[in-house]
């Protein structure tokens, strides 16, 4: 019972703890998915429900909501000059999220309506949270809230994204499916990270290696934030041939982020290179959407999904690994470097993501890169959670409270 008690002394360990353990769920259950597929076997899903699109909302609303309240909920705080919050404040709110989180694939092989009532535990759950940190803005006494405000901003249309989810959920709308995706990450996950790594790639850079100036101005984080916004919109529109528009700029400058913030002096500290390999994702995946939408444009139908998971599983999962280790080590009183494991762990997803992306531009070999992107991703979080999941219940290793 202790165990479970210290669940609940920080708010990283219990929406950790959550994610890991839906990461394990998600990923299993994909990995089964597509075994499933290779042998000509289907895998039974209720009416309405395409293995894909179920796919798609548990990647996105699965697990990384969980990461992104306990990342929040840590590093918000310090970032607004205000009181971390107590566990009276979190504890309902966190373990409502966790649970519902845990409940949805289940929920949805039982059925649309079952998946629909769980869905609508998290919203109630996700208002709260986010009306929190909202409070915390606004009571915050800090200059610059720039990144809050930014992120409280895509807190919000992540929960639209889910308001839509339950809706096709409901009624089988493919509209609502489709804005549930769109919205999800074009408008919530990709302008939270690329806000998160606006603000702490250059702070953890500048700490490890002083002579990095922390160069971080505003109109930098608008063109991020704001471009993934609009080729969400533009591609839910059906401009998917004009969003190259936004697509070149945005990737041209998240590359020279990446060089002007020191992605090749970050190698002298494993656990700040995560970091930065991670971001430099973000600069490959948007020119990747570049030139798909430029060969669009002439008629040409090329690397399918190959641009979104160099997103997502390049780009927003090798960021949320390096964070969230990096919080996890900090904050469980043990040093902040990244061990031998994590650092494996870590090459491993890396592998996972090229092999994702080349899925889509190696087609004969399409399937078998398939099955070896979602076992390398499955043995990349099954040996993280081996080695992180223990750090959320147990005592911190230094005696501090936390």
């Amino acid at each position: 019972m202790k165990a479970v008690r210290r669940l609940l002394d920080a708010p990283h360990r219990v929406f950790f703890f959550g994610a890991a353990v839906q990461i394990l769920m998600v990923s299993t259950w994909w990995v089964i998915t597509l075994a499933c597929r290779a042998s000509g076997a289907a895998l039974e899903l209720p009416a309405g429900l395409e293995p894909a699109r179920v796919h798609a909302f548990l990647m996105i609303y699965g697990f990384f909501p969980l990461f992104i309240f306990g990342f929040l909920y840590t590093a918000g705080p310090r970032w607004l000059a205000c009181a971390a919050p107590k566990r009276a404040a979190y504890a309902a709110p966190a373990i409502l999220a966790v649970a519902s989180a845990w409940l949805m694939l289940p929920a949805i092989h039982a059925g649309a309506g079952a998946a629909a009532a769980v869905l609508l535990v998290t919203l109630f759950a996700w208002t709260w949270l986010i009306a929190q940190f909202v409070g915390w803005i606004v009571a915050s006494p800090a200059e610059d809230r720039l990144h809050p405000i930014t992120v409280a901003c895509a807190l919000a249309v992540g929960l639209a994204g889910v308001t839509a989810a339950r809706l096709w959920l409901i009624t089988g709308s493919p509209v609502a499916a489709r804005f549930m995706e769109a919205a999800g990450l074009w408008g919530f996950l990709v302008p939270l990270f690329a806000t998160v790594s606006h603000r702490m790639i250059p702070f953890f850079t500048a700490s490890v290696a002083p002579y990095v100036m922390p160069w971080r101005p505003g109109w930098t984080l608008a063109i991020l934030a704001g471009g993934a916004v609009v080729h969400g919109a533009l591609a839910a529109a059906g401009l998917g041939a004009w969003t190259w528009i936004v697509d070149a700029p945005a990737g041209a400058l998240a590359v020279y982020l990446a060089w002007r913030w020191g992605f090749a002096r970050s190698f002298s500290n494993r656990m700040l290179a995560m970091l930065h390999v991670g971001f430099a994702w973000m600069g490959a995946a948007w020119l990747l959407h570049a030139l798909q939408s430029a060969l669009l444009l002439a008629g040409v139908h090329a690397l399918g999904l190959a641009p979104v998971h160099a997103l997502t599983t390049g780009f927003l999962t090798s960021l949320a690994l390096a964070l969230v280790s990096r919080v996890s080590r900090g904050h469980s009183g043990h040093t902040v470097a990244a061990d031998r494991l994590t650092w494996v762990v870590f090459l491993v997803l890396q592998a996972a993501a090229l092999a994702r992306v080349s899925a889509d531009i190696f087609l004969t070999a399409y399937g078998s890169l398939l099955l070896l992107a979602a076992g390398l991703w499955l043995a990349c979080f099954a040996a993280w959670t081996w080695r992180y999941l223990p750090y959320y219940w147990r005592a911190r290793a230094d005696g501090r409270p936390g």
